[in-house]
């Protein structure tokens, strides 16, 4: 396991943000960003595991959320071999997991949610330098006020610098791009 010698370096730490509009206020806030991008992330057709049980198989559980993991087991071993050993060390030693483990068409990535005002702890800047160095995409999803004009950005969490990618579409812009559309451009 060459991973426990490796010290923690803080390459390519460039991790996507998605900022999700809130369309309506909710009571309370409590477990609020986990329960909508979860959601959210389902509707999009990615199977979704809770980021810090891998190691639930060890223990006695339902049968209904041990073949869930099980097939999350074996999805791992058969798309990124030789990582699962190295996801469970993570699980069990560092407290910085990722909210969510999503899959789609062969392709893994793990999810953090966040409110907008949240920001990310040292454990899980260090855990998603660990998850990337072993290959996964990670990004984090924020639940933000529908006021937020920023949608996507990529964030280096090493120097705090955000370079923002896409911006809510005013009215103008957006009666351009339907105007586009019906034009054929």
């Amino acid at each position: 396991m060459s991973y426990l010698i490796q010290p923690i370096v803080f390459q390519a730490m460039d991790v996507q943000h998605l900022y999700v509009p809130m369309r309506r206020t909710f009571p309370s806030r409590h477990g609020l960003s986990e329960k909508e991008l979860r959601r959210r992330l389902e509707k999009q057709g990615w199977i979704v595991w809770r980021g810090g049980r891998i190691n639930i198989i060890n223990e006695e559980v339902y049968p209904n959320v041990r073949r869930k993991y099980e097939l999350l087991c074996s999805l791992l071993e058969k798309h990124q071999p030789g990582t699962l050993e190295e996801l469970q060390y993570l699980c069990s030693v560092h407290h910085g997991m990722p909210d969510f483990i999503c899959f789609r068409n062969g392709e893994f990535k793990f999810v953090e949610c966040k409110l907008g005002h949240e920001g990310l702890s040292e454990r899980q800047k260090t855990c998603i330098s660990k998850l990337r160095g072993l290959g996964f995409m990670v990004e984090v999803h924020k639940l933000v006020d529908h006021c937020t004009k920023t949608r996507l950005a990529t964030v280096n969490i090493a120097e705090r610098r955000k370079q923002v990618i896409e911006k809510q579409m005013g009215l103008r812009g957006y009666i351009r791009v339907k105007r586009r559309r019906r034009k054929g451009i």
